[in-house]
């Protein structure tokens, strides 16, 4: 308890500097004024008595000195005080200050714009519920590792597998919008009912695909991407039940999904539609135009998942030897199957930050060195004042620490 108190009392110490420095002159000039009265007493001459009082009590610098050293917190009152003269100093030379400062801050912003990037792309795990559990399901054949999965196939694969909790697929596509002020293209995604509960993602209005709706003439409703229905539908809570023409069609809004959702192998998709597997590519088995996303049972690795879909693949390629011969199946971490190809590029860009950054740091330290060559008589004058080498050292770190923090910010 002692120990906190005496702490509290140097804290509340460096806010009332001023106090404390009459205080101790007030209790310097008391205590003087005491010795010098007893040796009066004592028969000593004015001059003497002052003499003899002032080397019993110690010099009035080196008293106050270690008072204050008992009453403050001396690092940090010594790091305020070389944090003020070094923005005096900074303010008198503009040239150097700005010159340091711009520097600096190109570097910061730089190599922080880049990391924030790789750090969404790599580091960062995928925005979805257990993001580990999440696969790329897709097939593979010997021209490409990765292929595209035909819907027929995904069909057998999720009724027969035993390891995975869920599968689903997905792909691209366009519609034409039809508004009031025209026709215009628009972005979509084209996936199984049970996509979204797959990555974990629940609707913010209304609700997600119901299983019969990708089957076919069920599959006339739609999703809207939160951006969509900000500029489309000025964020209306009654846009649920709404009509939109899509390719000519009529379409009913059933939902609409939650601001920080992104899909990153969809891209810019705002409107997502069930899959109509009785129509088009999804009725051929040979016809390869989607991937699938799966979830892993618990316990379930990487390479059970792929062993047991590749069974799968070979017992359909005996089956439909004409449109699945070659064909088996892969399966990757849907990280590495969003970034996997730009990783070596991306760390090539780290690199190129950092070595920036790097050579910003090395240009600056080169203006601090020209700096401190002109401030030698400066820095003499202050040793032979009796600084020591910890406090000049301490005055050029303070000193560099103002300029770190303004770059920072102006970065």
């Amino acid at each position: 308890m002692k120990t906190l108190r005496a702490w509290t009392v140097r804290f509340v110490g460096l806010f009332n500097k001023d106090r404390r420095s009459r205080e101790i002159a007030e209790e310097f000039d008391s205590h003087l004024e005491l010795h010098i009265a007893d040796n009066l007493r004592a028969g000593m001459t004015a001059e003497e008595a002052r003499r003899h009082a002032l080397m019993k009590v110690g010099g009035f610098v080196s008293a106050s000195e270690a008072y204050r050293d008992r009453s403050t917190v001396p690092v940090l009152e010594h790091l305020s005080s070389d944090l003020r003269f070094s923005i005096r100093q900074l303010w008198k030379r503009p040239g150097y200050a700005i010159t340091a400062v711009l520097v600096l801050a190109l570097g910061i912003a730089v190599s922080t714009a880049i990391f924030a990037f790789v750090d969404a792309a790599l580091i960062r795990p995928i925005p979805f519920p257990r993001p580990a559990t999440l696969m790329q399901v897709a097939e593979r054949s010997a021209l490409f590792p990765v292929n595209n999965l035909s819907y027929l196939d995904f069909v057998d694969w999720r009724r027969d597998n035993t390891v995975l909790r869920s599968l689903d697929v997905y792909g691209g596509g366009g519609y034409l919008l039809r508004t009031r002020s025209g026709t215009e293209p628009v972005s979509a995604g084209r996936v199984s009912s049970g996509f979204f509960r797959t990555l974990g993602v629940n609707p913010l209005l209304g609700r997600d695909f119901s299983p019969d709706e990708d089957t076919s003439g069920r599959g006339h409703v739609l999703i809207l991407g939160y951006s969509i229905w900000q500029q489309k539908f000025g964020g209306s809570r009654n846009v649920l039940g709404q009509r939109v023409m899509l390719g000519g069609e009529g379409y009913t809004i059933v939902g609409v999904l939650p601001e920080d959702f992104h899909f990153a192998p969809l891209g810019s998709a705002e409107f997502w539609t069930p899959i109509d597997p009785k129509v088009g590519c999804e009725a051929r088995r040979g016809c390869h135009n989607l991937f699938g996303v799966a979830r892993l049972n618990p316990g379930v690795s990487v390479q059970s998942a792929l062993a047991n879909l590749t069974a799968i693949a070979r017992r359909l390629e005996r089956t439909y030897p004409d449109s699945n011969r070659g064909q088996s199946a892969n399966v990757m971490p849907l990280t590495e199957a969003i970034a996997g190809q730009f990783r070596p590029i991306l760390l090539v860009l780290m690199g190129g930050a950092a070595l920036l950054l790097l050579i910003a740091y090395v240009n600056v330290a080169s203006l601090i060195l020209v700096r401190s060559e002109s401030r030698r008589r400066e820095i003499a004058v202050r040793r032979a004042l009796g600084a020591s080498a910890a406090r000049l050292v301490s005055q050029c770190g303070a000193e560099a620490l103002v300029l770190v923090v303004a770059a920072t910010v102006a970065g």
